[in-house]
């Protein structure tokens, strides 16, 4: 597949870039297959395809980074990418719990990526802030087969537009933390944070709404401290979901109220580690 990189300096400490490259997504060997497997647990079928092509995909990216003191870093990036059929998870008309991967038309991803890292001097040279974030914008262009249903399915007073968000694309992603690191002394403390926007999770057909994934809001605490004449003994205490959330997905159909169509409660998890080098 052609690639091409191009990178100008114009000092020591920005950099700008841009690159184009061509690349695929080729379908799993569960998904170009003829299994049929069933999920006890959330009465799902998944119902593999052999008529399932590989994906081919256009990207096209342009970057301004610009370095400061110590591993200070910003960085602002804006990237297009065109979809030649995208593998999608879609549901049969009639049996909203059996899903298939199809190619159901082609689509586009476009947006802009935030990358910013920060040494806190003052509160403490010890302490660091990270932060990564996107806005994206997804655009698929739905095929006769899916058009076909949607029309003949619609509600009264619904149109139907020829394009959709493209499956398993999140409108905005957020990766954050703040992260206190004393190598000297071994101690390392982190907090962090990660969310991803409403998402199209399973494709809809016939008298199946789309069904699409709420954000899940995920804060991470970590505690690693390394001791011993020669840091070879290490103790790690970690509590994930510190805000409780949930994982849940619903299904969205025009001029009614959300229904559920999962709901998963992981609850707060706690972990202590202890690892020893010999």
């Amino acid at each position: 597949f052609p690639s091409a990189n191009l990178v100008y300096s114009p000092s020591e400490s920005t950099k700008f870039r841009t690159s184009y490259s061509k690349t695929t997504a080729r379908p799993s060997f569960k998904e170009a297959s003829v299994a049929q497997i069933y999920d006890p647990l959330s009465a799902f079928t998944f119902i593999g395809n052999l008529d399932i092509k590989p994906s081919y995909i256009d990207n096209i990216d342009v970057r301004f980074e610009k370095y400061g003191e110590t591993s200070d870093f910003f960085a602002i990036s804006g990237f297009y990418k065109f979809f030649k059929d995208p593998i999608e998870l879609a549901t049969f008309p009639g049996a909203p719990n059996n899903f298939q991967p199809r190619n159901l038309g082609d689509g586009k991803v476009y947006g802009i990526e935030l990358e910013y890292r920060k040494t806190l001097e003052f509160i403490h040279p010890n302490f660091k802030f990270r932060f990564n974030g996107s806005l994206i914008e997804s655009e698929q262009q739905i095929g006769v087969v899916e058009l076909d249903f949607r029309e003949f399915y619609k509600r009264t007073g619904e149109e139907i537009s020829s394009t959709r968000t493209l499956q398993g694309q999140s409108p905005y992603l957020i990766n954050s933390g703040l992260e206190y690191r004393d190598n000297e002394n071994g101690n390392q403390i982190g907090l962090f944070y990660n969310v991803q926007g409403k998402t199209l999770q399973v494709v809809g057909l016939g008298d199946t709404p789309d069904i699409f994934s709420d954000p899940f809001h995920s804060l991470i605490f970590n505690l690693r401290k390394t001791f011993g004449a020669e840091k070879n003994k290490t103790v790690t205490f970690k509590i994930s979901n510190l805000l409780g959330d949930t994982n849940e997905s619903f299904f969205s159909s025009f001029n009614t109220s959300n229904q559920i169509f999962s709901l998963r409660d992981p609850g707060r998890s706690f972990s202590l580690g202890y690892s020893l080098k010999l």
